[in-house]
């Protein structure tokens, strides 16, 4: 399972659907990335509560580009201040911007872009890449990378895209060309992007326009112009030259043309559009409306006007598509940056912003433009799909869909029913989409990683985490206050097993026994049973945590060093709990406990406390899984306690104990330790610009959002190797004194010699008394209870 995804079939149940009566209700079952059936429930007064929100199909960014995104928001470029907001200071700031372009920064503001998109609903996207002198393959590798690693979640097809001219050159183009053909021939890319409008002249701008076909069609890519991106009726409408060329050139049909912006096309008689029309006749010929860069860029008035002249200055996509016929899409271009400042990544914002652009607010229009967002969307970058509803949610058909109001608890009504508010049908959807979204695609569901999504069954307390905060600042454990409910949590329980659960239970269970130990006895006795508890529940949770958070498992280094996940913080939280517990009762008993095991709580307690930095975070549930020997080291020694000792029950648990010993601190806890000494030592040699094509895992930045420089102390690290080369010592150590111990336990007598001979008084059978000296004598073993005391301190303690 991907970082992001659900379990490969998935059920989805009592859900209204795109294309079917809103009094009904349905469920679906995907398997194999399809619908494998779907099927209607009998809709009634009892079961009407239980509907559980609405389905339709998945969104669609005909036309993103990744590499210029959140320019405006992110601290780098910060400078970059818009003055003016006019198209030539928009391509200023941009050009700025791209000198300044490093692989971690393209990284971390794609990532934004691609899961912030998956949050809104969007499982398919054509993703523009620059390429030209200034940033050269940067991009390219970057948005590539984030293909592979986001290609479990979403379709992400790559377009090497030429912002700049490709030709008005003092070489004529040899450099800008030659860079266009050799990115074009890289794994993974599927489309070519080019600006005919930005060559100086008409014959470059042609040029331009037939060196793209000719190269998109010899490398079996789609082709993607952004066009005639101006509002002046004295300029030429050079859609019409590309259309022709197209046709000259044998364009294949499978591989679609879009063509991005057109505002030129705005001015267009009916006549001329219906010419149009005519012209492109088969060809897979597609337009993208780009409303909210459209509206920002074109239709500004001239000061003479007073402000009064402001056209809409975007493609009419619903009159294209409704009055001529035409394959038309709408999409977000840019989000936050100069050419478009305002917006969010949610396609279905756009389609609500464009209702009042184009004055659609009829059912129909509604239905279209979900379309121009979602199927006419993906028919655009080639990806075939029917444009009904009712096609698009069959057995058969992807399974690939967004369900609305999943939750809906903001939909209940005052009885406990569903609102009125509850959104049941497409047109609703377009008007007021809402947040409250889950996302499907290929049949599995996307889940973003959620720093605060801590599965304990017991909430953060804010109030808690505030009181811990200055204490968090203070020592630097930033992710404290997130898990210290936990902490307090884990150490409550402890203490109430340990005064009134332990002995309560042993009371019943063992009273004789029990009542028979020493004060003493009896302190240590309640101890190892909150330790047995303890080890039970630390290592079912660690297990579950390592085999269900797929975040965790595709940690690169940096991540597993500096990285943060919920669950590896409950785990955290849980564990340091229990070791402040341990703390706390070693202190209160040192008389009897003694400063080594002091030193062993104290140090147990500080290393699991480095996790709060975040420090090796990820390895929190990978030691604590040495808790697994510690079931069955508890279990000998109650053995031993009972007067068991030397039973087959002591026999079976010991070599359970070997076992689990041997595997999980000799075998497991030494890999492992190895493991963390390389990331340490890559940590401690941290170069940003060696580290910049490190390859990342999707939700890095959530990952790392508590990571600050990326840099740790030399103490931090020597510290922590420390800790771990003198418990793997012990380990070693304690495992060898363990063999002996339980070997020590089923071992049969020894007979030895005695130095005083042993005096044996007889009568003969003449009636005279003889004294014979019998020299050997057998010596018994020690009570049980005598060599269990005695071996207490050859066995690791059970903590």
């Amino acid at each position: 399972m991907d970082p992001h995804l659900s379990s490969e079939n998935l059920d989805v149940k009592n859900v209204r659907i795109a294309g079917q009566p809103s009094d009904s209700i349905w469920n679906i079952c995907c398997k194999d990335g399809l619908i494998s059936s779907i099927s209607s429930v009998e809709l009634s007064d009892s079961n009407r509560k239980l509907v559980r929100g609405f389905v339709a199909p998945s969104l669609c960014h005909p036309h993103i580009h990744l590499d210029k995104c959140f320019l405006l928001s992110h601290p780098k470029y910060a400078d970059l201040e818009i003055k003016i907001g006019d198209f030539k200071e928009a391509l200023t700031l941009t050009d700025q911007a791209k000198a300044r372009f490093e692989h971690d920064d393209l990284m971390e503001r794609g990532r934004a872009l691609i899961q912030e998109s998956i949050r809104f609903g969007v499982t398919h996207m054509r993703a523009f890449v620059e390429v030209d002198l200034t940033v050269g393959m940067k991009c390219l590798e970057v948005g590539l990378a984030l293909k592979e690693q986001y290609k479990n979640c979403c379709y992400v097809q790559i377009c090497v895209f030429a912002q700049d001219p490709l030709f008005s050159y003092e070489d004529n183009g040899e450099a800008m060309t030659s860079l266009i053909d050799q990115a074009v021939k890289m794994p993974g890319v599927e489309a070519l992007g080019s600006t005919p409008y930005v060559e100086k002249g008409k014959e470059a701008l042609i040029r331009n326009i037939k060196h793209a076909i000719t190269v998109a069609k010899q490398n079996n890519l789609h082709l993607d112009f952004h066009m005639d991106y101006n509002l002046d009726p004295n300029n030429d409408a050079f859609t019409m030259d590309a259309i022709h060329w197209l046709k000259s050139f044998d364009w294949p049909l499978n591989k679609t043309v879009l063509f991005g912006h057109c505002t030129r096309l705005t001015l267009f008689t009916p006549d001329q559009w219906r010419q149009l029309r005519k012209e492109i006749g088969e060809l897979p010929v597609y337009f993208a409306g780009l409303p909210t860069s459209d509206m920002f860029m074109m239709g500004r008035p001239s000061p003479e006007t007073g402000g009064s002249q402001r056209p809409r200055g975007t493609l009419q996509v619903l009159e294209m598509i409704q009055r001529y016929g035409l394959n038309a899409a709408i999409g977000i271009n840019n989000v936050g940056n100069a050419f478009t400042p305002q917006g969010t990544c949610d396609p279905l914002s756009l389609a609500s912003l464009v209702v009042g652009m184009y004055q659609a607010g009829t059912k129909k229009d509604a239905e279209l433009l979900y379309q121009c967002v979602s199927s006419r969307a993906k028919a655009a970058i080639g990806v075939e799909h029917p444009t009904q509803d009712v096609e698009l949610f069959k057995s058969g058909a992807p399974a690939n869909f967004v369900l609305f109001d999943k939750f809906g608890d903001d939909k209940m009504g005052a009885s406990g029913t569903r609102s009125f508010r509850e959104r049941k049908s497409i047109q609703e959807l377009v008007t007021d989409a809402g947040h409250d979204r889950m996302t499907v695609f290929n049949g599995q569901v996307f889940k973003m990683l959620n720093t605060l999504d801590d599965p304990f069954f017991i909430p953060r307390q804010e109030w808690l985490s505030k009181a811990v905060q200055p204490f968090a600042d203070y020592f630097g454990l930033t992710t404290l206050p997130l898990h210290i409910h936990e902490v307090l949590a884990s150490f409550l329980t402890y203490t109430f097993i340990n005064l009134v659960i332990g002995p309560w239970i042993s009371k019943l269970v063992f009273p004789v026994k029990y009542m028979k130990l020493s004060a003493d006895r009896r302190i240590n006795w309640d101890v190892h049973v909150v330790s047995l508890f303890q080890s039970i529940m630390i290592s079912a949770l660690a297990l579950v945590v390592m085999f269900t958070d797929e975040d965790r498992k595709n940690m690169t280094w940096e991540e597993r060093v500096w990285g943060y996940t919920g669950r590896g913080g409950m785990i955290q939280g849980l564990a340091t709990g229990y070791f402040l517990w341990d703390f706390m009762i070693t202190i209160q008993h040192l008389r009897l406990f003694g400063v080594d095991m002091l030193g062993h709580a104290v140090s147990a307690l500080v290393v699991f406390s480095f996790g709060f930095r975040p420090f090796v975070n990820y390895y929190a549930s990978t030691f604590i899984l040495y808790e697994l020997s510690t079931i069955f080291l508890n279990f000998h020694w109650f053995f031993d306690k009972l007067d068991l000792t030397g039973t087959r029950g002591q026999l079976y648990n010991g070599i359970v104990l070997l076992i689990t010993f041997f595997g999980c601190r000799l075998v497991w806890g030494t890999y492992q330790s190895l493991r963390v000494y390389q990331d340490l030592w890559a940590a401690l040699h941290y170069n940003p610009a060696k580290s910049a094509k490190v390859k990342t895992s999707p939700n890095h930045e959530e990952m790392m959002q508590f990571a600050s420089d990326k840099q740790i102390p030399l103490w931090l690290p020597l510290l922590y190797l420390a800790s771990n080369i003198l418990l793997n010592t012990l380990n070693f150590h304690w495992f060898s004194k363990m063999i002996a111990t339980i070997r020590k336990r089923f071992q049969p007598p020894k007979q030895v010699k005695n130095e005083k001979a042993a005096v044996v008084m007889s009568t003969g059978a003449n009636g005279n008394v003889t004294v014979d000296v019998d020299k050997t004598e057998v010596r018994r073993r020690q009570p049980a209870t005598e060599d269990a005391e005695e071996d207490e301190n050859e066995i690791p303690p059970a903590v």
